[in-house]
């Protein structure tokens, strides 16, 4: 049976969920998401802005609605409501996400802000995550929430925050081997070597035999050391232990690269198979460092493909490499999808500002540096 749209009316302002970057222009659409990603959306299906934006649709009455549901007790009927403002989902979907809804609901509320969070780091936003990892730790302090506060910070490289929490991890739970080469790690990249050392020995001690951490921390405190061979040495041993792990893999090509040894750190990740996003972009950076933007452009071209054409760190990295070679229109075009997809990314912003100063936009450049320097700010204050 044929559905009509809610609202009757075109429509070319979408609305956004900040959590997930998703835009949508329909009603529909957005009972869709927030259906679909109702962890996501929960800041944002009954806020002033979406709102504004259903009554925009023409739709006041369903606006209206919207501020009642909001005042609802729980979060669950608060969803429910939500989704049952227009006939789109059929009763056996509604019973079906309102029991997930009424679990969810009995969980601790750290483990909600925790899930939150870590939906953010596998998204790339560790700045975003941390907020929530501390709200969480405020209620509840246990080695999962130390342990994903300090892989946010060592992806925010702030490796002394990361050792701090992850200090108090072990003192907690002191025979954690994760958390052993997790403060290893964290130890290595702040060049805390003898720290390192101490703990990876701890490690080795607990580890099995073959556990291929234990050779590739090695072969990173040699790598930070700037002893390459040394570290190739140790980064073949993980890839022998561990064939089927790219991670190491793309260390040794990283070293490789450093030693201005191209072709050989192409040929380490060949042997990467299947490849995948983040094996093209190895390879572009080393296209790249060789002085080959064509081949570069072509590696990021496969990696915006297929899983990787959602992803707007991506997106940004292709339009960089045009903007290296020069072809403006295919920078623009691509750091245009880029801010499509994540407007709020402060990596894909920077690249839109890098852009338009190349373009001599220069007050467009001035005022979109502007606002990504005020973020960083606030971020800064929220986080300290």
């Amino acid at each position: 049976m044929l559905q009509l749209c809610v609202s009757q009316q075109h429509n070319d302002i979408p609305f956004l969920f900040r959590t997930t970057g998703i835009r949508v222009f329909s009603f529909e659409e957005a009972l869709y998401h927030v259906f679909h990603y109702w962890r996501e959306s929960m800041d944002d299906f009954l806020s002033e802005s979406m709102i504004t934006w259903v009554s925009e649709l023409g739709l006041s009455f369903l606006a209206s609605k919207i501020k009642e549901i909001a005042d609802n007790g729980s979060f669950s009927r608060r969803v429910i409501g939500f989704l049952q403002l227009a006939d789109y989902f059929a009763d056996h979907e509604i019973t079906s996400i309102n029991e997930a809804l009424i679990s969810w609901e009995k969980r601790l509320e750290w483990e909600k802000l925790k899930e939150r969070a870590d939906y953010l780091i596998q998204r790339g936003e560790p700045g975003k995550a941390l907020p929530l990892y501390k709200q969480a730790l405020l209620l509840e302090e246990n080695t999962a929430l130390l342990n994903n506060i300090s892989i946010a910070y060592m992806q925010l490289s702030a490796m002394q925050d990361a050792l701090q929490y992850l200090t108090r991890a072990i003192e907690l739970d002191s025979d954690n081997i994760s958390l052993m080469l997790h403060y290893t790690e964290a130890a290595i990249m702040g060049h805390q070597f003898d720290a390192a050392e101490s703990m990876l020995a701890k490690a080795a001690k607990t580890a099995a035999p073959q556990n291929a951490d234990i050779p590739f921390l090695q072969g990173l405190m040699a790598f930070e050391q700037n002893n390459y061979n040394c570290a190739l040495k140790f980064f073949d041993t993980a890839i022998e232990l561990a064939p089927g792990e790219p991670y190491y893999a793309y260390k040794a090509a990283d070293t490789h690269r450093t030693m201005h040894q191209y072709d050989k750190a192409l040929a380490v990740l060949d042997g990467i198979k299947p490849k995948n996003a983040v094996t093209y972009v190895k390879e572009a950076e080393i296209h790249a460092a060789a002085g080959n933007i064509t081949a570069a452009l072509h590696c990021m071209r496969l990696a915006t493909s297929g899983h990787g054409a959602q992803n707007a760190d991506l997106w940004a990295t292709l339009a960089k490499y045009y903007r290296k070679n020069n072809d403006w229109k295919h920078a623009e075009s691509a750091i245009n999808h880029a801010l499509e997809l994540a407007p709020d990314n402060d990596r894909v912003r920077l690249e839109s500002a890098r852009i338009k100063k190349g373009l001599g936009r220069t007050r467009e450049y001035q005022t979109e540096l502007g606002n990504v320097l005020r973020g960083f700010r606030e971020r800064y204050r929220t986080e300290s």
